[in-house]
C-alpha cells in the first residue's frame, strides 16, 4: 500500500507542476494579445494625432493625444519586459534588439545594457526597493525576488 501511495503523491505533485506550466502559457498567451492589442491602440492614436496636427486641432488636444500615446507606450513597454523576462532575454534600450539575459552589450549597437536590482521569479517583473509584494502578480517578495548585480 505504501507504493501506491507514494505514487498518488508523486501524481498529485507532477499534476501541480503541470498545471502551474499550463497557466504561465495560457498567462504569456493572454498578455501577447494584450501586447498586440495596445500596439493597435498606439497606431490608432498616432492616426488622432496627425488628423488633429492638420486639422489644426487646439494644442489642448493634441496635448491630450501625446499623453494618451505616452500611457499606451509605457504600458507596451512594461508587458515587454514582463515577456522578455519570460523568454529570459532583454530589450537593448537604444535600438530594441533582444538579447540574451547575461548581455552585458547590445550585439547590434555596442549599448551597455543595464541590470534589473531584482524580479519576480513568479512572473519575472521587475521589482520596486523596498516593495514586500510584487506589483503585477502578489507574490510576497520574500518568495520571489532574485536580485542581480547593476
Amino acid at each position: 500500500m505504501a507504493i501506491f501511495d507514494d505514487v498518488v503523491v508523486n501524481a498529485k505533485s507532477a499534476a501541480a507542476v503541470v498545471s502551474k506550466k499550463a497557466g504561465t502559457i495560457i498567462d504569456l498567451s493572454k498578455l501577447r494579445i494584450s501586447l498586440a492589442s495596445l500596439r493597435s491602440e498606439l497606431n490608432k492614436q498616432y492616426v488622432a494625432l496627425g488628423e488633429a496636427v492638420y486639422n489644426n486641432e487646439p494644442i489642448d488636444e493634441i496635448d491630450a493625444i501625446k499623453a494618451a500615446i505616452d500611457e499606451v507606450k509605457q504600458n507596451i513597454d512594461d508587458v515587454e519586459k514582463i515577456l522578455d523576462a519570460s523568454r529570459n532575454t532583454v530589450t537593448c534600450p537604444a535600438c530594441g534588439q533582444k538579447l540574451p539575459k547575461s548581455a552585458q552589450f547590445c550585439s547590434t549597437c555596442g549599448t551597455q545594457i543595464p541590470k534589473k536590482v531584482a524580479v519576480c521569479k513568479s512572473c519575472g517583473a521587475e521589482l520596486q526597493p523596498e516593495t514586500k509584494f510584487c506589483a503585477m502578480c502578489g507574490t510576497p517578495i520574500g518568495e520571489a525576488d532574485d536580485t542581480s548585480e547593476e
